[in-house]
């Protein structure tokens, strides 16, 4: 448990003013949010990748060769035992929505967080209620055609013909997940960029900074004015430059930021 001192309660205060001030704040949401739910992260200490060694940088360009090879493969590896896939898939699956999800979530019914950007491909932040979300990497429980471009639940759909098949365009479908050497979809990163463009204020949660070109956006926002507030655990490369650094789990410090931005408590 985080010890509220005199610095923490100050920080707090400003992040809190700062998003008061503010006409349209925006989330930026990186891995540090999933790993307090129990979910490792890809990079590092726990690290899947880490563990297993990273995914092929060529997985795309593999998928469009042989989008049927590749969904052969992808159904096997999710029951193989000792599979990066399947550790992955049985960890998101048994993880719950922690209180910094919850606490985003409040702030959007506040009418304080107008959209949140996540770098995390779990499905938690819908889960918990989210509504104006923008995810760049993909969603693990998602399903997208490469022709069309729709994207539809994973749960419910057949998938009984490999590779299946769009019911809109007949194009191949994927998981929405981004793969290595794939493009990240145009109408999600246009809106993520004019997401930087438009606020005035972002809050960056459990994220490096160190992977693009989401990193790119707390750099664009700033570059127009934006104030930064940093939530995470640890420094990153974009501590220098936030106007305040909230040092702590994100499931702990979002609930305390939340407090202060009740209408009973607000103080600007």
């Amino acid at each position: 448990m985080i010890k509220l001192n005199d610095e923490l309660h100050g920080k707090l205060e400003l992040a809190a003013k700062l998003v008061l001030g503010a006409r349209h704040t925006v989330a930026l949401v990186g891995a540090g949010l999933s790993v307090e739910s129990g979910i490792p992260p890809f990079r590092g200490p726990g690290g899947i990748w880490t563990k297993y060694g990273e995914p092929r940088m060529l997985a795309y360009r593999e998928f469009a060769i042989d989008p049927r090879g590749w969904w052969e493969n992808r159904l096997r590896d999710e029951e193989e035992e000792g599979n990066p896939v399947r550790e992955m898939k049985l960890a998101a699956d048994r993880a719950e929505p922690n209180a910094g999800h919850f606490a985003l979530v409040e702030m959007g019914r506040l009418g304080l967080l107008k959209c949140t950007v996540t770098q995390n491909v779990d499905n938690l932040h819908r889960r918990a209620g989210s509504h104006d979300l923008l995810e760049i990497h993909g969603n693990r429980a998602w399903l997208r055609c490469i022709g069309c471009g729709n994207r539809r639940p994973r749960e419910g759909f057949p998938l009984l013909g490999l590779p299946p098949r769009c019911p809109d365009c007949g194009g191949v479908i994927k998981a929405d997940t981004v793969m290595f050497g794939e493009p990240i979809p145009p109408a999600v990163l246009q809106a993520c960029w004019e997401q930087a463009e438009r606020c005035d204020c972002m809050l960056l949660v459990g994220t490096s900074g160190s992977v693009n070109p989401a990193a790119r956006l707390p750099l664009m926002a700033r570059e127009r004015g934006a104030a930064l507030i940093e939530v995470n655990p640890h420094s990153t490369s974009l501590t220098a430059i936030c106007d305040v650094a909230l040092n702590g789990p994100s499931g702990e410090l979002l609930p305390l930021l939340v407090e202060r931005l009740r209408p009973g408590r607000r103080t600007v």
